[in-house]
This record gives C-alpha cells, structure tokens and sequence, in this order.
C-alpha cells in the first residue's frame, strides 16, 4: 500500500482535530455545529485511511492486497461497465436537471425567499451550460 495513503489519513485526522478544538473553543457561537461536523467528517475518514494503510501493509495480507489491485485494474478497463458509469452518468445528470427545476417551482409556490429560488435557478443555468461546454469540449477533443 502507497505511503500517500497513510500521509492523507494523517492528514484528515489533524483536520479533524484543528476543527474539534474550534468546535470547543467558539463555545457555542453561530456555526458551533459545523465545527462538530467538519471535525467528525475528517477524523472518521482519516482513522479509515490509517487503518487501511496498516492492515493490507500486513505481510500476510499482501497476496490479498494485489489480487484486489488486479480486480480494480480489470473492472477500470472493462467495457461493459465503463458504458454502464457513462450512461448511470448520463441518467443522474438529467434526473439533477429535472430536480433542480422542479423545486424552483415547487419552492415558488411555498413562497421562498426569491434569494434561494435565484440560487436554484442559477445552478440549474450552470448544470446544463457546463454539461453543453464539456460535451463540446471532448466532441472536439475526441
């Protein structure tokens, strides 16, 4: 297992710490929350990568190690599921379309503050432009 692995976990871990203790410093100040949550989402992943690195460094779990590099080697190149990534792509980029512009509606109705239906509207405008320019850019590319 790469050293990169380990280093990121180390990483995420320090973040987790740097937001625990602005979490008990702000005391209960406005964004005291998301000082909890950001420190519980950085450690939580960062022990997961220590743990991992540690337990396929093992000698006895190498042999395991390398068969699963070879598995994700081969599903990465197999053409069968990369159209399958390409059209679950596809399908969840125009379900996120059709969501985006039905809560515009839907929110509008509810009366919202005409902010966030701007908001939403903007990312709407945003999805479908970008998907426009990236689908030209690798027609051309391509």
């Amino acid at each position: 297992m790469k050293k990169d692995m380990l280093y990121s976990g180390l990483g995420f871990i320090a973040l987790g710490i740097v937001f625990l203790i602005l979490y008990i410093i702000t005391d209960g100040e406005g964004i005291t929350s998301n000082f909890a949550g950001f420190a519980g989402g950085f450690a939580g992943p960062g022990v997961l990568m220590v743990y991992k690195y540690f337990h396929w460094s093992k000698p006895e779990n190498k042999a395991a190690y390398e068969e699963r590099l070879r598995n994700e080697k081969i599903n990465a190149k197999d053409e069968r599921k990369v159209m399958l990534r390409r059209i679950s792509g596809h399908v969840m980029y125009t379900i996120t379309i059709i969501m985006l512009a039905l809560s515009v509606f839907v929110l509008s109705l509810f009366g919202v503050d005409k902010w966030v239906l701007l908001l939403i509207a903007v990312l709407l405008i945003l999805e479908i432009a970008g998907g426009q320019i990236v689908y030209r850019h690798y027609d051309k590319k391509l």
